[in-house]
């Protein structure tokens, strides 16, 4: 049974794994793509996701909205298990996705307006509410009625990523995933999503899985910020703990690789990362981050580390959690 602030959390996750089978010389193996996560998303948040390519960001969001299923444990939103199928239709309307590429998620057959009458039909609306709701939710994320006679071609990447929106808000989701949003984007346009993304979170109570490689945006976007690595949470903690004060050796080399807007933070403190990520394949000892850590020692090869309170509300997965000076 789920303890009380589990069952407060809109999504909750409890050692969480995903492994992917391989066959090499003829014997199983696995790619350990997420593997032991613990997460809770709290309602009316911005959860921002951040880490390398290749470190579990997109296969746990994937797990979240039901597009993969679970090697080990499951995933609850609203305290229902999302691989029950007895809550599959109750929880379809309450998840919607955005994702990095719009004009790859949006059939190029079908008119901006079929796009997004579709979801509605196979929910039971009539064609009168379909409209209704297609005109007012147009309205909200600023496209003009006359862009939806349109095929996916004839508009702009920002168009297109605005339809992406509407279409994942039209049965008011109390969980958004915004897996690269606006990687696609130019800067004026990435500027102008974001506003509305914070406009309609505040107007329908909404809940964001924010996942980006900007940690620019991430910052503006998100209110706690998860860190992962190889499959694994190496820091989560709210916004200004993670900026003011990380305690996680890697969390503190993707800072210093974000260039600094003020001068006087160019001779600020800063350790680049060298090397690439382990193999996620086999049983991996010790911690993940190890063999690019300038801090490791015999202990954090051969030991796991724990996830340990740095501070209220902002933990990590070091062994020297907040003994470390960067």
């Amino acid at each position: 049974m789920q303890d009380s602030k589990a069952s407060a959390a809109l999504v909750h996750t409890e050692h969480l794994k995903k492994y992917f089978p391989l066959r090499r010389n003829k014997e199983s193996a696995f790619v350990r793509a997420v593997d032991d996560v613990s997460l809770d998303i709290y309602q009316g948040e911005t959860l921002g996701l951040v880490g390398e390519s290749g470190s579990g960001k997109t296969t746990l969001a994937k797990m979240i909205l039901g597009l993969l299923q679970p090697t080990e444990s499951t995933i609850y939103i609203s305290g229902r298990d999302v691989w029950d199928k007895r809550n599959k239709k109750e929880l379809r309307s309450s998840v919607g996705a955005v994702f990095q590429d719009p004009a790859s998620s949006l059939n190029p057959r079908s008119s901006i307006y079929r796009s997004l009458e579709r979801p509605l039909q196979v929910n039971g609306y009539s064609k009168e509410d379909a409209r209704r709701l297609i005109y007012e939710t147009a309205e909200k994320i600023n496209i003009g009625r006359e862009l939806l006679t349109r095929f996916p071609h004839e508009l702009s990447g920002g168009q297109q990523q605005r339809v992406s929106i509407a279409r994942a808000i039209l049965l008011k989701p109390r969980l958004l995933v915004l897996d690269e949003p606006t990687s696609a984007l130019d800067v004026s346009v990435q500027a102008q999503t974001l506003n509305e993304l914070l406009n309609l979170q505040q107007e329908l109570d909404m809940t964001y899985l924010f996942i980006t490689h900007n940690l620019s945006v991430v910052r503006y976007m998100s209110d706690r910020i998860c860190v992962m690595y190889g499959g694994k949470v190496m820091e989560i903690g709210k916004n200004a703990d993670i900026y003011r004060d990380c305690v996680h050796p890697y969390t503190f080399s993707l800072l210093s690789s974000v260039p600094p807007l003020h001068p006087r933070e160019r001779n600020r403190k800063k350790h680049l990362l060298s090397g690439d990520m382990p193999s996620l394949v086999g049983e991996i000892q010790g911690c993940r981050f190890a063999s690019r850590c300038r801090f490791c020692r015999d202990i954090c090869s051969q030991q796991e580390p724990e996830m340990r309170e740095a501070a209220e509300g902002h933990f990590a997965a070091c062994h020297f959690a907040g003994e470390l000076e960067f």
